[in-house]
């Protein structure tokens, strides 16, 4: 009787307690009217909005908001991620490499936005994003905007062309 009580402690016991974990929350995208608000609310501007099945993400001068709506809840779930202006740089540079990895690119320079039309983003293990720039100061460029839960090299290289496909701004993070 011992043995059999034993076993159900050692193996049992902790099979049971496994099956009483949390229930997993969905989360999904604020609605665009949700995010407007979000904006208006914290008076913010941001350069750019990057929406994805699950997060909806405002690019600032010096920071990151990330929106999410929990399905459970009916409440936005908001993160921010902030750093210091350096508009004495021609370009700013960052990225997230957990999660859905991203880099976030802000030119602060007239001229270089003036002139820069396509930007490409490699990251450590040689995916190569190319977005075009479309006058916008800042924009969001996803390692892969459909994965979620990875975690990537944090290094990546920047490279700014013009409408010639000429190289005008080359940077490392």
């Amino acid at each position: 009787m011992r043995k059999v009580l034993l076993a159900f402690l050692l193996v049992g016991y902790p099979v049971i307690g496994c099956s009483n974990q949390e229930k997993h929350i969905n989360y999904t995208s604020p609605s665009r009217q949700e995010v407007d608000d979000f904006i208006s609310e914290h008076n913010i501007h941001p350069l750019t909005i990057e929406e994805t099945e699950d997060v909806t993400i405002l690019l600032l001068q010096n920071g990151i908001y990330y929106l999410s709506k929990n399905n459970e809840s009916d409440k936005l779930v908001e993160d921010y991620v902030g750093w210091s202006e350096n508009d004495d740089q021609k370009v700013n540079l960052g990225m997230s490499n957990t999660g859905m990895p991203h880099a976030h690119v802000i030119i602060n320079d007239e001229r270089l936005l003036d002139e820069a039309k396509e930007v490409k983003v490699e990251f450590h293990d040689g995916t190569t994003v190319i977005q075009p720039l479309d006058g916008k100061r800042g924009m969001i460029l996803f390692y892969d905007k459909n994965k979620r839960d990875l975690t990537i090299h944090n290094e990546l290289h920047l490279t700014i062309y013009n409408q010639d496909g000429t190289m005008i701004y080359e940077d490392n993070f």
